[in-house]
């Protein structure tokens, strides 16, 4: 029985390790709500931390040493330096040459990555982010919509220039795709009835830089089923 009861204790106090190592290693590895001014205060604690941070990519050039790209929240006057095989290019908003920021572009996005801390170095900063993902905010996503079809027939409907973003799914070939709906109180295809209350739902494409290279309204209330209306180009097209 005293062997018995040993074997339980030590069974139990086996199993307590392994649920404080699982529930450690979540806590290191799992996606932490942070923001870019939260890790510059303390690097350290963020060590090895999975999180996603929201700002603007900018590129420095004409340096030798330090982080190539950095992700910047200009609201807080705060950076952290990217690394990781990302392709951070198309995604660049901003050019810094030491003492300007030049932007060359919009595009406010999220990344998901792993913070790393190498402590102090004299060519490199302590910490970056080591990314995984890039990809546009949400919110971007919304607005770059929203710009697109104020350059459509649309903006001539009555329509008060809001969309309600049903998916966002990723391109095969880089992108991404946005399902919106938006309504107009009236007519703006050909061919529709006058003064017609419209439901749209659009499916609309967008590369790496953010610019639209398709978009069609698939569904209305008074669509005829065997046509779509090419947005970009203003056209019927027959299935």
């Amino acid at each position: 029985m005293h062997w018995k009861k040993l074997a339980l204790i030590l069974g139990a106090a086996v199993a307590a390790v392994a649920i404080a190592s699982i529930l450690l290693s979540f806590s290191l590895y799992s996606v932490r709500g942070a923001s870019i001014r939260n890790i510059v205060s303390n690097p350290q604690s963020f060590n090895r931390a999975h999180v996603w941070l929201h700002g603007y990519i900018v590129e420095a050039r004409g340096y030798m040493f330090g982080p190539k790209y950095v992700l910047r929240d200009f609201d807080e006057g705060v950076e952290i330096a990217l690394s990781g095989e990302a392709n951070f290019e198309p995604y660049v908003s901003f050019v810094f040459d030491g003492r300007n920021y030049t932007q060359v572009r919009n595009l406010r996005v999220s990344i998901e990555g792993y913070v790393r801390y190498i402590g102090p170095v004299i060519d490199a900063p302590s910490f970056y982010l080591d990314v995984k993902k890039v990809e546009l905010h949400a919110t971007e996503l919304k607005t770059i919509v929203i710009e697109f079809l104020k350059t459509t027939d649309v903006s001539h409907s009555g329509w008060n220039e809001t969309v309600e973003v049903l998916e966002i799914y990723d391109h095969k070939l880089g992108g991404k795709v946005v399902v919106v709906k938006y309504i107009t109180p009236n007519a703006v295809h050909p061919h529709f009835m006058c003064e017609a209350i419209e439901q749209h739902v659009a499916v609309i494409t967008l590369n790496h830089r953010g610019e639209v290279t398709s978009a069609f309204c698939v569904w209305g209330t008074l669509h005829s089923a065997d046509r779509i209306w090419d947005l970009a180009n203003q056209r019927w097209i027959h299935n």
